[in-house]
């Protein structure tokens, strides 16, 4: 697979690109070797390969490359999805987030690349991934203060529409398609930006739907998965309708990096990052989560990591979103929308969450439940 990616770049295209774009400045490429790229995870990420680009005066840049593998998108997203990220970075520079700054962004198969393969430069940051687990009460207590700056910045920054980032005619970002669908020549078919949060969710999970019924999804249990949506969509989370905000998708503790003292020095790998609801987007980040309770006992109490988030919040005065941050609604309809019945346990587990969270129960039952919807909905043609 890194083989594979190292074949298509040009390391001589590169060097060329990053010394113009910083004036003439001398520089070096190092794209490690699939050898020596295996579990050196400043290297290698779950779905990034990372090169050093280091100048002569000093400073040093990464260039970030999308791994080939069997399961990636088709070429459209694959492209847009790397537009997307470069198009959030740019949008944090405009805030207090601490991000890494971005310089340039390039197309897979685009004949005005010539380095090849797609890129994204961005500077190389100083930390070391939170171990959240290793972190003393003392050390939790200062992230969490930190962290309570950064969403009250976010709240200061509002955005036009539910979508994945994007540049505009005029090189400012804003939101785009939330997802995408494909034609019969597989080409993209958008869906967003969206002016109201359950109209993204409603037609997300119809498209869900269709994929169940065509055969494309849920396989192994098409009826069990169809009677999920259709439920999910009789009981939505509340309507919003904007302000939306921007929310980092994959919020494990390893994409936060800090020093020796706690503090945060930059957040990545924002590859995923929507626009959302303001009440999907002030969740608490998933590092905070008992994961134990939430997929193995279908609990969604807050974990006294979320308490100290929202207390935290809520000494800063920023009462809505310390509310915000001890709730998991929309983090459990995002997982029970993107369960697959095949794993069994995992699927009936999260849709037994979900549920007891949207009806305000203690206690869920599948067997009862699928008769009641069995009844409700029907099989749907399936």
């Amino acid at each position: 697979m890194i083989s594979r990616l190292l074949a298509t770049i040009n390391c001589d295209a590169l060097r060329v690109r990053a010394e113009a774009l910083r004036d003439g400045i001398k520089c070096t490429v190092n794209l490690p070797s699939a050898d020596q790229a295996y579990l050196n995870f400043d290297v290698l990420g779950g779905r990034n390969d990372h090169g050093s680009i280091v100048f002569d005066d000093g400073k040093t840049w990464l260039a970030r490359f999308r791994l080939p593998n069997h399961n990636e998108p088709p070429l459209q997203e694959r492209n847009f999805d790397r537009r997307s990220e470069f198009a959030t970075y740019c949008f944090l520079a405009r805030t207090a987030v601490p991000v890494p700054e971005v310089y340039d962004c390039a197309d897979d198969d685009d004949p005005t690349n010539l380095v090849g393969a797609g890129y994204i430069l961005l500077e190389k940051v100083a930390g070391k991934p939170l171990a959240w687990y290793e972190a003393s009460e003392k050390q939790k207590e200062k992230f969490s203060r930190q962290l309570a700056e950064i969403y009250a910045n976010l709240e200061q920054h509002p955005l036009n529409g539910l979508g994945r980032l994007q540049l505009s005619s005029m090189g400012l970002p804003e939101a785009g398609p939330a997802f995408f669908d494909y034609d019969s020549s597989g080409n993209l078919i958008p869906f967003g930006p969206f002016s109201h949060s359950n109209d993204y969710y409603t037609a997300l999970i119809q498209q869900k739907i269709q994929l169940v019924k065509t055969g494309e999804a849920a396989t192994s249990a098409p009826l069990d998965q169809y009677l999920v949506y259709m439920s999910l969509l009789d009981s939505l989370p509340p309507n919003e309708s904007g302000p939306f905000f921007l929310r980092h998708v994959d919020s494990r503790d390893a994409n936060f990096l800090v020093d020796d003292d706690y503090n945060i020095t930059r957040i990545i790998d924002w590859e995923l990052a929507i626009s959302t609801s303001k009440g999907s987007a002030f969740q608490s980040p998933l590092l905070l989560y008992n994961l134990g309770e939430l997929y193995d006992k279908g609990l969604s109490t807050p974990s006294e990591d979320e308490k100290r988030l929202a207390k935290t919040l809520r000494e800063k005065g920023a009462v809505e979103l310390s509310a915000l941050a001890e709730k998991k609604l929309h983090f459990r309809v995002d997982q029970v929308i993107e369960a697959d019945p095949w794993e069994r346990q995992s699927f009936v587990s999260l849709f037994g969450g979900w549920w007891k969270v949207a009806n305000g129960v203690e206690t869920f039952d599948w067997d009862t439940w699928y008769k009641k919807a069995l009844e409700m909905y029907g099989d749907g043609g399936l």
